[in-house]
This record gives C-alpha cells, sequence and structure tokens, in this order.
C-alpha cells in the first residue's frame, strides 16, 4: 500500500476544448476525449478513496462539458469541496444561481484589469474584464466563494490590479508566473515569458493587497508551480510537468504507488496547497 499523502486536492482537466485562445495557455494540447460520464464517476469515487478534500474542475473551458454540472454534484455527494476554474464567457447569472448547493468555489481567470490587454493575450474579445466584474458581484450575492487567477506576462508585469481586485473582491487572489510547457505554448515564450525579476516587481506591488477576511494575495512562481499539482486529464490520466514537460499516467498505477511519487509533496505544501477550503 502507498504511503499517505500530503496531498489533499486534485485539479481535473475535463475538456481540452476552449472557446478562447490565450497565447500562453499551457492546457491546450492534450490530445484526449473527455472520458464517458460513468467512467468519470469511477475516476472521481477513486479519487475521494484517495483522500482527496477538494477538486477542481478545469479546462480547456469546463462550461463547454454537457456533464460539468452533473461531476459538481457527484463530487460534492462525495464529499468534496468543489470548484470551478472558468474563463467566465459561457457562465450566467442562473448558473450559478441553479448549483449554489453543489458548487462551494468559482475561479474567473483574469490576467489584467485592461480590456484591450487581454485582448491581446487572447482572453476574450474585449468585454472580458467587464463580465468578469459583473459575475464576481453574482458568484458573491450566490453564497459562492470567489477566487481570481491572474498569469503575470510581459503585457501585464508593470500593471497595477489593486483597484480591480478590491471592485471584484474575492475571497482569493492566484498570482503565477507565465510557466513555459514545452509543446503547449512555445509561441508565447518569446514575446509574454517573463523573468523572475519582473515577476516579483508584480508581486511586491500587490503584497499589501487586502481579499475578504483579511486574507493575502498567493504569488506562484514558475519554479513554484512546476511539479507541485495533483492534475487528471480528460482522458483520466495523471498529467505531471516536471522538467516543464507533459508526461500522463495511468490514474490506477498513480493511486496504486501514491501520489507523493509524481507530485512533489514539498512544493505542494510550499505554495500553500492546502489552505481553509
Amino acid at each position: 500500500m502507498p504511503a499517505h499523502s500530503a496531498i489533499r486536492s486534485v485539479n481535473w482537466h475535463l475538456i481540452s476544448a476552449c472557446n478562447y485562445s490565450c497565447r500562453f495557455c499551457f492546457a491546450r494540447n492534450l490530445g484526449e476525449q473527455p472520458v464517458s460520464f460513468s467512467e468519470g464517476l469511477t475516476i472521481l469515487s477513486s479519487l475521494a478513496d484517495a483522500g482527496m478534500e477538494k477538486i477542481n474542475f478545469a479546462g480547456g473551458e469546463p462550461l463547454l462539458h454537457s456533464r460539468l454540472f452533473d461531476y459538481c454534484r457527484a463530487a460534492h455527494d462525495a464529499g468534496m469541496v468543489v470548484s470551478i476554474t472558468t474563463n467566465g464567457s459561457l457562465l450566467t447569472k442562473k448558473m450559478i444561481e441553479d448549483h449554489v448547493d453543489c458548487i462551494d468555489w468559482i475561479a474567473l481567470s483574469v490576467d489584467s484589469a485592461s480590456e484591450s490587454t487581454e485582448k491581446r493575450l487572447g482572453r476574450g474579445y474585449g468585454e472580458h474584464v467587464c463580465h468578469c466584474v459583473d459575475l464576481s458581484d453574482a458568484i458573491r450575492d450566490a453564497g459562492i466563494r470567489l477566487k481570481i487567477n491572474t498569469t503575470v506576462t510581459r503585457l501585464t508585469w508593470e500593471e497595477d490590479m489593486a483597484d480591480f481586485i478590491q471592485r471584484t473582491s474575492p475571497h482569493r487572489w492566484k498570482v503565477f508566473q507565465m510557466l513555459h510547457i514545452l509543446g503547449e505554448n512555445n509561441d508565447a515564450v518569446a514575446d509574454l515569458a517573463v523573468t523572475d525579476e519582473q515577476f516579483q516587481a508584480f508581486c511586491a506591488r500587490h503584497a499589501d493587497v487586502d481579499l475578504r477576511g483579511d486574507v493575502q494575495p498567493v504569488f506562484e512562481s514558475s519554479a513554484m508551480i512546476e511539479g507541485s499539482y495533483f492534475m487528471i486529464t480528460p482522458g483520466g490520466c495523471v498529467k505531471t510537468d516536471t522538467g516543464r514537460v507533459i508526461r500522463k499516467y495511468p490514474l490506477a498505477d498513480v493511486l496504486q504507488v501514491g501520489i507523493s511519487g509524481f507530485v512533489d509533496e514539498g512544493l505542494y505544501l510550499g505554495r500553500g496547497g492546502v489552505y481553509a477550503w
């Protein structure tokens, strides 16, 4: 039997398809079709049995998956804290209100407070920021916890997003350094990658931004991201990014050997992988 793992959360990339074309994205070339819903339920059961307390459904764009909310309900019924990470373009107030009983967190991906910058990054078509501001109100009003995810690139590292964060008032703000994954976003490196110094400058500028409950922002450098996430692919495999190269392994094999053999527990805990969710 594998040793007990400190890893308590998992990201399931339900679908590779996306209606946006974010140039820095590192989860768009997985080359898999989603598993059937019955297979998905088996995966959820295995994850719950393995001690996963929280699951985040991501993509691609998870709202393109026809059974997303069924998965949310099944994960909730299995006792897991349920999160969705979305670009928000397909999310409506009614969807939010209809699923308050099975979704605990909604994360909106917003990389700049400037509509034109978001459009240049491939994040929408010029109305992304405004739409996410409206969604942030609907999410909080419904009693679902709001998270903002921001990837720092060369177009944004000098930006001040404090006013946007204060306006959306999230419970959690995660700030990522753009991560280069071979074969995923090679074409974006030359003009979008940021140095460690540039990323740290963005972090220092926002270190004192207060979130709900006096929580502080979470800043994750590329070095902290790499190898520290437990991730499932659309086809139900575990994917790793150690060495910034995607590798895939059967979930059953990973659970048999132990998750810590594929995900760095120290990095996971060091970046705050377990928090008051």
